[in-house]
């Protein structure tokens, strides 16, 4: 909706307010009557604007950042390994490792 919203008023300061034109004979000192040709700028507004919403929330997310140190649990996994990390208290941790076991788990460490 930011995107729409800033697309919105970007077109309608640029053909409204700062230079309108007379192009085709579309009126320009209102907005709405140009509403239906502006639709395709107000969408790729919103998906420019989402697109860039989603990369900066899955960076701040992850804590993928500059100067920001790694947390690598287990240095293997980046070469051959898989890693499973689990947060449980003492009951859980009991039945997970039995689960674990009975998967076929070929190493179980607790920190």
């Amino acid at each position: 909706m930011c995107g729409v919203g800033l697309g919105g008023f970007m077109m309608w300061y640029m053909n409204i307010m700062d230079w309108p034109m007379n192009i085709g004979g579309k009126p320009s000192f209102t907005f709405v009557e140009n509403l239906t040709s502006f639709m395709p700028i107000l969408f790729e507004c919103g998906v420019f604007c989402a697109a860039h919403g989603m990369v900066l929330t899955f960076l701040l997310r992850s804590w993928i950042l500059p100067g920001v140190s790694n947390s690598n649990p287990d240095p293997r996994t980046t070469d051959d390994k898989f890693l499973v990390l689990l947060h449980l208290d003492e009951k859980g941790a009991e039945s997970a490792e039995s689960i674990l076991k009975k998967s076929g788990a070929t190493e179980i460490n607790e920190a």
